[in-house]
């Protein structure tokens, strides 16, 4: 079972599987709410055999309900321990028994730029060290050029609670990040309140619609010269990519968002199985296998614009974008689990941030929005 929007990524990574097992069929069911739909067939008592989802805590009601396979064999007889970095490995592991396979990448601290406004600008985003260096950087564009320094869509709160976990990580380090993730938020207060501040800042010198602003929009307008700057996940990418006359390296560029260097935090897909299902069965762990081989993770991540967890998968069918992602994670010196994207916090807390960011964009409350996130993040 797949989710909707990697169709084109899942019918290429099914294709390989079933060129190299033509004897084994696979059920394959698009849905565009795929959690909802495997929670209610998990309470039929008839899950899916297999279906993606994200890793990390997210998992962990699953894990705690005992709906999840042991899938320690697929790792262990093959060579994906090897080839897998921490970072996604441990996204996988629960109670030292793996319980699901990465399939691909997504990072989530790029700070992209126009090429041509920076210079204009006469700034360089790569000489930047630290979240709360940019806001004066972001003041020099607009004194120098009269332009907005960096979109901010707002109109949702998961891209402002994205913005809020990239500046923390960047500005108080990744030792912080995690033990706020990990529910000691309350000994980071000062650390999550000042990171609340710098994003204030942020949105004090966006468009003046920015409440209103949604991801794609956003993304659009930067394209469209109306900023220098756009803090995104690397899927934002995909739409630069098909824009004519928006050249990688001469049109945009990116680098990691200050503060966040050698550090590739991370949102990512990964196949999981249903407990009631037999692993060891030849087409379900021949399946698991192939989602972690290399050749299955080229196929899929090269169209869903996306890295493979792999290190060793040959990228010379990806973009150059892709490819300068993928060594830049291979040298990455720690690779943190999104909050946003559920890798790092239980979905209950996820839903408690989201709603704690829609009342701080509004209202811009950074004492009272940090009290509302240490009791979320401690709540394990």
């Amino acid at each position: 079972m797949v989710g909707g929007d990697g169709e084109a990524a899942i019918n290429a990574l099914l294709d390989g599987f079933e060129s190299r097992h033509p004897g084994v069929s696979l059920e394959d069911v698009t849905d565009e709410n795929l959690s909802l739909t495997v929670k209610s067939r998990i309470l039929k008592e008839n899950p899916p055999d297999v279906w993606i989802e994200w890793p990390g805590k997210n998992l962990t009601p699953y894990v705690e309900a005992g709906v999840l396979a042991d899938v320690s064999e697929v790792w262990t007889e093959s060579d994906m321990e090897r080839a897998y970095l921490d970072g996604p490995r441990n996204a996988a592991v629960f109670d030292e028994a793996y319980h699901a396979v990465p399939l691909n990448i997504h990072r989530i601290n790029n700070l992209f730029y126009n090429v041509d406004l920076a210079a204009e600008a006469g700034v360089d985003p790569s000489q930047v060290s630290s979240p709360r260096g940019f806001v004066e950087l972001l003041q020099q564009v607009e004194t120098e050029t009269g332009r907005v320094g960096m979109m901010l869509p707002m109109k949702n709160p998961w891209t402002v609670l994205q913005l809020w976990e990239t500046v923390l990580l960047g500005e108080h380090g990744h030792e912080v990040y995690q033990s706020v993730a990990d529910g000691a938020a309350g000994r980071h207060r000062d650390a999550i309140a000042d990171a609340l501040d710098i994003v204030s800042a942020y949105a004090d010198l966006a468009t003046d619609d920015a409440l209103y602003v949604s991801l794609t929009d956003a993304n659009e307008r930067f394209i469209d010269g109306e900023s220098v700057f756009f803090h995104q996940g690397d899927w934002a990418a995909g739409a630069y990519t098909e824009t004519d006359g928006f050249q990688y390296g001469t049109d945009w560029e990116h680098v990691p968002f200050p503060g966040t260097e050698r550090m590739y935090a991370m949102n990512m897909d990964a196949v999981i199985a249903s407990a009631t299902t037999d692993t060891g069965a030849d087409a379900v762990k021949s399946f698991l296998q192939y989602v972690g081989s290399a050749d299955g993770q080229r196929r899929f991540n090269r169209k869903k614009g996306s890295i493979p967890p792999r290190t060793d998968v040959s990228m010379g069918e990806f973009t150059d974008f892709l490819q300068e992602q993928q060594a830049d994670f291979e040298s990455s010196r720690a690779q943190p689990l999104s909050i946003t994207h559920g890798l790092g916090v239980r979905p209950e807390q996820l839903i408690e941030l989201k709603t704690v960011m829609s009342s701080f964009v509004a209202e811009r409350d950074v004492s009272g929005a940090a009290s509302e996130l240490v009791s979320a993040f401690d709540r394990q």
